[in-house]
């Protein structure tokens, strides 16, 4: 009897701690006025279309982190609205953890621009990903260059 009720005990412990655990909502969906989604296929989209990209082509100068925010300054484009970063929604479980990021430009209808201008992106990571020990890298959606950004700050590029 004893035996039984310790063992019942346990398994709902176990249980509790499972249920708890797994419950991380850090999803973002796209919408009409944020420049932050998590859609993996538009993530893989962006990443496997680089290499033939044919609109706006922006350079990442530079990436910051201060806090919780990342701060990505980017030079090219139009608009600021016109930038929006994708993230899979996959962070590999290494220590510290490591995932990606892709900013891209959706180039308007009729819109063309004579000088490139600069703009700061920023991405909350804490509300994204649920860390800031995290290792992010960072691909350009108009060529194939990417910028890792570890915990400490440090940058490299890849």
């Amino acid at each position: 009897m004893m035996r039984t009720q310790i063992r019942l005990l346990i398994v709902t412990l176990l249980l509790s701690v499972l249920a708890f655990s797994c419950s991380q909502d850090n999803k973002i969906e796209p919408d009409k006025n944020s420049k932050l989604q998590t859609n993996e296929q538009e993530y893989h989209k962006i990443i496997n279309a680089r290499s033939t990209y044919s609109g706006t082509t922006f350079e990442i100068t530079k990436v910051t982190r201060e806090g919780d925010l990342m701060k990505i300054d980017v030079e090219g484009g139009c608009d600021i609205a016109n930038y929006k970063i994708v993230w899979s929604g996959i962070a590999l479980m290494s220590y510290p953890m490591q995932t990606g990021i892709v900013v891209n430009y959706e180039d308007k209808v009729g819109e063309t621009c004579t000088d490139k201008k600069k703009f700061t992106l920023e991405v909350d990571m804490l509300k994204l990903f649920g860390t800031t020990d995290i290792i992010v890298h960072v691909a350009n959606g108009s060529k194939v260059k990417d910028i890792s950004v570890d915990p400490d700050g440090s940058v490299s590029n890849r």
